[in-house]
């Protein structure tokens, strides 16, 4: 029998839904419109039969993006979504029997590749209210922690640390000579950033996407932010011309649009999220706080299984919460115009 590593032949993976273009789309964090018109044009006039026929050139964007942010290029690696780009930090940084501590209910790929390269899963708990108490992961770090994980804001619950919090746990994290990720895939909504620790601290690495607020999760980019030499690590392990060109052309002109773009997006979902919040709260659903683009809804009289499936039957994806979320919605939240589709039928559907 030819080899085959036992990690990831027995590695537990869900097959991502598809067939889902022709719903409302509220289940996995989308812009259902996407980019504004004007900024698509932009990118997509440059888009021609020579510039396809070109493998991909990173320097520029990479560099526009790390000014941006108040960083150098070398700070930066550009990557086929976050989602990459942690398993680039992992399989890299991530040493075989050490632990990996992540907070539960949160994103499932940490998990994932922490148990390919060998590392020890240790899931660390909500309080029954849903509210995280830091001093649970700083107690959990110890002699054989090798990796700590901080998704602020945590999806799905959406609750943040403070930058308190956070230099706390990179300081113990750094007694023990572990490093800290802090996924910051829901930045853009919550809008405070730990990416200037990258200064001070060699253990930190930032995730970044452009699929969320910046709204283009087909094209697949990412970026890992750190020191240099952990750049140039990541890098070594990263292949050439993994990110394609014209997610490359849509980087530039978010940069180069920037402010205006932002301006748009976050006008559109701070105009929804005031509305259904208020909408839920008027007609007595129970909801969680978040500084994300989503929120965790408490049915009223159905199941949140029923109501996931009779909400689909009417055209309208959401998720139907499940392990620390069980018995809750998750509802992505994003123009007023689709949160309105959703009330209706949320009011319509769940009767008692």
């Amino acid at each position: 029998m030819f080899y085959v590593n036992e990690k990831i032949r027995d590695a537990y993976r869900v097959a991502q839904p598809e067939g889902r273009g022709n719903y409302i789309r509220l289940d996995q964090n989308e812009n259902p419109d996407g980019v504004p018109q004007w900024l698509f044009d932009e990118a997509m006039k440059k888009v021609t039969p020579e510039f396809i026929s070109i493998y991909p050139e990173e320097t520029i964007p990479t560099t526009k993006y790390a000014h941006l942010i108040g960083l150098e290029k070398e700070n930066v690696t550009l990557t086929v979504g976050s989602v990459v780009g942690m398993g680039y930090v992992i399989k890299t940084f991530g040493e075989a029997g050490k632990d990996i501590l992540c907070v539960t209910p949160s994103f499932a790929m940490y998990e994932v590749y922490a148990k390919m390269v060998g590392m020890n899963v240790r899931q660390l708990s909500y309080n029954e209210d849903f509210t995280y108490d830091i001093e649970t992961t700083l107690e959990a770090i110890n002699e054989n922690t090798g990796i700590v994980v901080l998704v602020n804001p945590n999806m799905p619950v959406g609750n943040v640390y403070s930058r308190d919090e956070i230099v706390r746990v990179i300081e113990k994290a750094k007694m023990e000579n572990a490093i800290v990720i802090i996924d910051e895939a829901y930045y853009y909504f919550y809008d405070k950033t730990s990416i200037d620790m990258v200064k001070e601290y060699d253990n930190v690495f930032v995730l970044r996407t452009f699929s969320k607020m910046l709204s283009i999760p087909a094209l697949r980019l990412g970026a890992v932010i750190s020191t240099p030499a952990n750049i140039k690590c990541v890098n070594n392990y990263k292949p050439p011309y993994t990110v394609n060109s014209i997610a490359l052309l849509f980087a530039e002109a978010i940069v180069d649009n920037h402010d205006k773009l932002l301006a748009e997006l976050n006008d559109q979902y701070k105009e929804g999220k005031e509305y259904v919040l208020k909408a839920l709260a008027d007609n007595g659903y129970e909801t969680l706080p978040s500084e994300g683009c989503y929120v965790a809804i408490k049915p009223r009289f159905k199941t949140s299984r029923e109501i996931t499936d009779l909400l689909e039957e009417n055209g309208i994806l959401i998720l139907c919460g499940k392990d620390g979320l069980t018995g809750w919605l998750r509802l992505t939240i994003t123009h007023k115009k689709y949160m309105e589709i959703f009330m209706g039928k949320l009011l319509e559907l769940d009767k008692a």
